[in-house]
């Protein structure tokens, strides 16, 4: 089969144009040919297609080979030009040959012109793979000197020949500082050993590694990057380089620990949070169970510390936070955990325990290393904690249950008192599960309108008169009946749900009141409990005032009662609320005198108008003198600030008569009538 041909000829004579032809068709091939004389046709010609070949006569009218050549030239195509000619001289054909022509045939002997066409098409070919060979490996050259990644190419031993740009970049090493060095240089001290090892085997081996590295820099800082490592084999199959390209992967690295911290750590303290501690925790029971060793889960919980938050501050509170945390890691060891849970609540795991009361020997070291003052933003904070304790397997063997169980002993610890510990037993889960229930109906209360005021009459002394009511609050539950006080207040005030219950609380009595002055008893006046949290809330002040404009009760019918609590903490905010509510003309009382960290100092501070002495100390009046003379100095002493003192818990007439003789200006309790619902109340001051 002929093989195609495109011949360019510049040639005047088309009689030797056709031997030309003609002598080509016997060699082979198909030739397509263009004849030009002139050089204007020569690069019209040129600019039409590609030519495979041009035969080029020596003498043409027009113009010469000369200029023929350099017409091809300038275009930069690799075109073979063959000078063919009748005669030439040796001198002429060597000078045309150096300025760029591949060959010279006579015109007489064509016979040479089929091979010699054959030979430059070769040539040609060779050209062109060579140039795109050169052009190939500078693409790759221009690709690892630009490359992103770092490039390191070693020897058959591991010493380093070349490193491209990137590396120096990233590492601050210069190829001079690098070359004939092991990469190991880059080492960071991160790498265990034994991935090194394999590193090099699987490379030595013919194979390519993969896998992440940490190095370090030139400055000592440190970084990781993904690395390739492959052998380069030589023709023999040998290996004779390897070359190392890696990438830096430092950003995403610290992008993972960071979603790592942040799924396993807290953000304030730095300490494990619930969920890592339920993973440390089923960890140290899988352990406690294949042993005849314990495990031990304590839950620990400042005290008051919404209280802390609320009066001085969440940025106060966050760092009493972060110093309990760094206090509560220098108590355990390092296989022992601490974990905050939320709030101001920690815990801490204790694995792998001869004993179980080992945590008792931990919770004792806590409790004493707590005590100790804090300092922040200049403020001195002294804490107490309630801790709960669990044990593994003695308590259950689930982490689920065991942190329940810890909660438990932790809300009996407070029960009893706080600042303290306790174990948790069987009969502490009844209860809890008990409370629970109690708190989930409490919740519903207000909804469900299970909530009644009911009524215990205030007598002036002197005259056995009622001049006012204690509104004290009642829970008909549908199946529990009516729920003693003692039992859902303290659940109220710990779950918050104390502050909207004192609001309707405050409403309903003030709407009561002005009830019982339109049956009959205009200057009857109301008093209402109002719970620390609702004074600490700085939202009494408002309250009070829609309250009594909503029901029209005259601020001075109204008297508040608040405990020695809301004083004990002596902030400036519970003074001017307080403060606030005398400017409005509503009376305060401060209740259960003498039951609490009685201060005197507090009863000149704050604006107070009555004194309530407790049941406790009246009870056996006038027989235990210890009462008599407690009860006497009272009374001294608020006569002489100036305040009224009301008496609870007066039973006998001979209790009467003596707080009467010693002009004690009110009187409450049994003897005059047990608490009322509203309609039997008005019923019996009538």
């Amino acid at each position: 089969m002929s093989q195609p041909l495109k011949v360019l000829l510049i040639e005047d004579s088309e009689d030797d144009a056709q031997l030309v032809i003609l002598e080509l068709r016997r060699g082979g091939f198909k030739p397509e040919y263009v004849r030009v004389e002139t050089a204007p046709e020569l690069r019209e010609a040129l600019g039409q297609q590609k030519w495979d070949v041009v035969l080029s006569d020596y003498n043409l009218p027009e113009f010469d080979v000369q200029s023929g050549l350099a017409i091809v030239q300038e275009t930069g195509m690799d075109i073979p030009f063959i000078i063919m000619s009748g005669f030439v001289r040796a001198a002429d054909v060597v000078q045309y040959l150096k300025a760029g022509a591949h060959d010279f045939l006579e015109k007489d002997d064509l016979a040479r012109l089929v091979p010699a066409i054959e030979r430059e098409l070769r040539e040609v070919e060779v050209r062109k793979q060579r140039r795109e060979a050169e052009e190939t490996l500078h693409k790759l050259s221009r690709a690892v000197e630009q490359s992103p990644s770092t490039v390191i190419i070693t020897d058959h031993e591991g010493l380093i020949e070349y490193v491209n740009p990137k590396f120096e970049e990233i590492t601050g090493y210069s190829t001079e500082e690098i070359r004939g060095k092991l990469p190991d240089i880059l080492d960071s001290g991160i790498m265990p050993q034994e991935q090194s090892d394999a590193l090099w085997k699987t490379a030595r081996e013919g194979k390519e590694w993969r896998g992440e590295i940490c190095n370090q820099r030139k400055d000592g800082e440190m970084f990781w990057e993904y690395a390739l490592v492959s052998p380069i084999k030589n023709t023999d199959g040998e290996t004779s380089n390897y070359v190392i390209v890696t990438e830096d992967i430092t950003f995403r690295k610290e992008a993972e620990e960071q979603l790592y911290r942040q799924a396993n750590y807290d953000d304030l303290t730095s300490l494990p949070n619930r969920a890592l501690m339920f993973d440390r925790l089923g960890q140290a029971v899988v352990r406690a169970r294949d042993s005849s060793r314990h495990a031990a889960l304590m839950t620990i919980e400042i005290d008051n510390f919404k209280k802390i938050d609320e009066t001085l501050g969440h940025e106060v509170a966050d760092g009493l936070l972060q110093a309990v945390g760094q206090r509560l890691e220098e108590c355990i060891s390092s296989v022992e955990t601490v974990s905050r849970l939320g709030g101001g609540e920690f815990a801490i795991i204790l694995p792998d325990m001869e004993s179980a009361f080992q945590a008792r020997t931990v919770a004792r070291n806590v409790r004493k290393q707590l005590a100790e003052p804090f300092f922040v933003d200049d403020h001195e904070l002294f804490t107490t904690i309630s801790i709960g304790i669990t044990v593994c397997p003695v308590d259950g063997d689930d982490s689920g249950i065991l942190l329940r169980n810890a909660k438990v002993a932790m809300e009996k610890a407070k029960e009893d008192g706080r600042n303290n510990y306790r174990f948790f037993s069987q009969k502490m889960n009844k209860e809890a599960m008990e409370r629970l229930s109690l708190e989930t109906d409490l919740r519903r209360t207000l909804e469900r309108e299970e909530l009644v005021l009911f009524y215990q009459p205030i007598v002036e002394a002197a005259t056995n008169k009622v001049v006012s009511a204690e509104a004290l609050l009642r829970w008909q539950h549908p199946e529990r009946g009516l729920v003693p006080t003692e039992q859902f207040i303290s659940v109220a005030e710990e779950t918050g749900l104390i502050v909207p219950i004192g609001e309707w609380v405050l409403r309903t009595a003030c709407k009561q009141a002005v009830q019982m002055q339109q049956s009959g008893f205009p200057e009857v006046g109301i008093a209402v409990n109002a719970s620390p949290e609702q004074v600490w809330s700085g939202t009494l002040v408002g309250l009070v005032r829609e309250a009594l404009d909503e029901s029209g009760l005259k601020p001075e019918h109204l008297d508040l009662e608040v405990t020695e609590s809301v004083c004990m903490d002596d902030m400036p905010q519970t003074v001017a609320t307080l403060d606030q509510l005398k400017a409005m003309g509503v009376r305060i009382s401060i209740d259960d005198f003498g039951t609490g960290y009685s201060s005197l100092s507090y009863l000149k501070r704050y604006p107070f108008h009555t004194l309530k002495i407790d049941r406790a100390f009246v009870g056996e009046l006038p027989s235990n003198l210890d009462d008599v003379a407690l009860v006497e100095a009272v009374l001294v002493m608020a006569k002489r600030l100036g305040l009224q003192v009301l008496a609870e818990g007066v039973e006998t007439e001979e209790q009467r008569q003596y707080l009467t003789s010693r002009q004690c200006d009110l009187l409450q309790g049994y003897f005059f009538s047990r608490p009322l619902p509203f309609d039997e109340f008005l019923l019996q001051i009538g």
